[in-house]
């Protein structure tokens, strides 16, 4: 079992669509709607915006449905200036930025017990990057892909102040509000977890007329790129 999500409804609609749904369940205010997508057991939930939302809805999929795996999909801001709207960003590494216990002697970003960069299931990785090569191999006009570091943060950034501060305390490339808090469930819960980010904004002032356009189309490459990852002989032995 899979569980599939997103923040927003734009996020998460395509998959819904394209899924043979059998039931759905609303837990925490969530609506989990229970079924099939390209022949795989999944379930798909909206969580809304933040770190909060994000983890109860992880948690909630790992007790009530006993996923093996997690995947989380949607927008990010770019925070190095060769990312493009519609451009995707597979986080290696994730880190929740807004947490900080400098105060007792620990770096920015880390959790206690946690940790500071939680690592992406290896596997996984490289099921997504073989995925890219298939779906958009020989397109002129592809988006590119990268495999980076994400941070999260209860925080839209339009600054180019913090933008600066992400890139030399992180090493980051992309910033969003929702998957390092999905990290750090899934590492808790000994499960394997990917977190694919469309661009949709620079992170800097125009960011939010930025993403308010992605939103319409930005979405359906990470889910063809799902698409071929489920369809694939080695996301059905690895689920199995």
């Amino acid at each position: 079992m899979i569980g599939i999500m997103g923040a927003l409804e734009e996020e998460v609609s395509l998959y819904i669509s394209k899924a043979e749904i059998e039931t759905f369940e609303t837990y925490a205010g969530m609506k989990f709607y229970r079924g099939k997508l390209c022949e795989k057991l999944a379930v798909i939930v909206r969580t809304g915006v933040g770190k909060v939302n994000a983890a109860i809805a992880a948690q909630i999929l790992i007790d009530r449905y006993n996923i093996d795996r997690m995947i989380f999909t949607g927008l990010a801001g770019a925070l190095v200036p060769y990312l493009q709207q519609g451009d995707l960003v597979v986080a290696n590494y994730l880190v929740q930025y807004d947490v900080d216990l400098t105060a007792f002697g620990r770096r920015v970003g880390e959790v206690p017990s946690v940790g500071r960069m939680i690592e992406a299931d290896s596997e996984m990785l490289k099921q997504v990057t073989d995925a890219y090569d298939a779906v958009f191999a020989g397109m002129s006009n592809r988006p590119q892909m990268i495999v980076g570091t994400v941070v999260s943060g209860d925080r839209f950034i339009s600054d180019r102040k913090t933008i600066a501060w992400l890139q030399r305390e992180f090493g980051a490339v992309a910033t969003e509000m929702e998957g390092a808090a999905i990290a750090q469930v899934c590492q808790m819960n000994d499960k394997p977890f990917l977190v694919i980010r469309t661009i949709s904004d620079s992170a800097a002032e125009d960011a939010p007329e930025e993403f308010e356009s992605a939103l319409k189309s930005a979405p359906e490459n990470a889910f063809n790129l799902l698409q071929n990852m489920l369809s694939s002989d080695r996301m059905e032995k690895a689920v199995v």
